[in-house]
């Protein structure tokens, strides 16, 4: 019955909000809404592909590496991280309008893809909850959202796996990190995060974020979780720069 009922919502909701390609943001023809891209973009955009950096998931040139040049010179908190699509072209105004264009519902798009090429993987790590990456308090209700958590909460209703979106406090409102280099981003996040919830309960957890670039924010939210006690820590991201290989 409830899930009838959550079909029938699903339905009412793609009537009065219809589906619209997540590169463009045109709103998608019946046989385009089951990728979620229009047919003019679905050529362009780009995977990250299974020639992948073994520790970051960023898309390598040379399928003889194992390692980007970032994660084989910087030791990482997290175990393991994955994301989708490369962050160039049209991703990049699909995601500047998923984090200030109130375009909220690319996340369940975002989320049925990221499901398409690791749900195996996440199913194979035995995740327990999902925390996604938190924002600055009074920057999250200026904006009203939390882009990683919406993405968090469609992986959720996907999976079954709960969120904890109140485990991690974002301690202060941080710089724009594509303006800095690595080791700005570094202190720029230093004490950034602390931990608001025992989670000696969850040993292995999945971070949610938008966009990897350097890693660093992912690296600092699995250092408090570790600090607390978690055995794990894996990431997805909607996106991921080019790695340096």
């Amino acid at each position: 019955m409830y899930l009838h009922i959550k079909s029938i919502i699903y339905r009412m909701l793609g009537i009065l909000y219809p589906k619209r390609c997540v590169a463009c943001d045109k709103v998608l023809l019946k046989i385009e809404k089951e990728i979620g891209f229009c047919r003019e973009c679905a050529g362009k955009i780009k995977l990250v592909g299974p020639v992948a950096c073994m520790k970051c998931g960023g898309p390598l040139l040379d399928d003889r590496k194992e390692f980007c040049n970032n994660c084989a010179q910087a030791p990482k908190a997290f175990t393991q991280g994955k994301a989708i699509y490369q962050y160039t072209g049209n991703m990049k105004n699909a995601m500047y309008r998923f984090k200030y264009g109130n375009r909220r519902c690319y996340g369940r798009t975002f989320a049925e893809h990221a499901l398409h090429y690791y749900g195996g993987w996440i199913k194979s790590k035995n995740i327990e909850v999902i925390v996604p990456v938190p924002m600055y308090e009074k920057k999250e209700k200026k904006r009203g959202y939390n882009q990683a958590t919406v993405l968090a909460k469609a992986l959720s209703d996907m999976t079954g796996i709960p969120v904890a979106d109140k485990i991690v406090r974002r301690e202060k409102e941080t710089e724009a990190m594509k303006q800095l280099n690595a080791l700005k981003r570094k202190k720029n996040l230093l004490n950034a995060f602390s931990l608001q919830k025992n989670v000696v309960q969850f040993k292995k957890v999945l971070i949610v974020d938008d966009i990897y670039t350097t890693g660093t924010t992912m690296d600092e939210v699995a250092k408090v979780l570790k600090a607390g006690g978690v055995d794990e820590v894996f990431g997805i991201s909607v996106c991921i720069g080019e790695c340096s290989d």
